[in-house]
């Protein structure tokens, strides 16, 4: 059987927008100084997780355990969840998104 090389736009949508996600998250953790860098992998590692807040939440339990001994995990999540809405919403002023 011969693949199928033709473009996929739905796939291409899907990958634009993850793509997005992972410039956001990572434009947020640039801003709030944390030294943390997102891939493609580590957003398929969470994305059996519901929600965004309980993504960060589980990213700090399993990768950063030691920041929860002396900060709030929904804190930590809630302010990154806050600057990374605030970046979707600057690439999309500019026309990116």
């Amino acid at each position: 059987m011969i693949p199928d090389t033709t473009a996929h736009p739905r796939r291409e949508r899907i990958a634009t927008e993850a793509e997005r996600e992972l410039d956001a998250y990572n434009a947020a953790f640039d801003e709030l100084e944390l030294d943390w860098h997102w891939s493609r992998a580590t957003l398929d590692e969470l994305a059996s997780i519901s929600g965004e807040q309980e993504r960060i939440t589980a990213y700090l339990r399993a990768h950063r355990p030691h920041l929860l001994k002396v900060h709030d995990a929904a804190a930590i999540a809630s302010e990154i969840l806050e600057v990374k809405e605030r970046m979707r919403a600057r690439t999309a002023s500019q026309g990116n998104g």
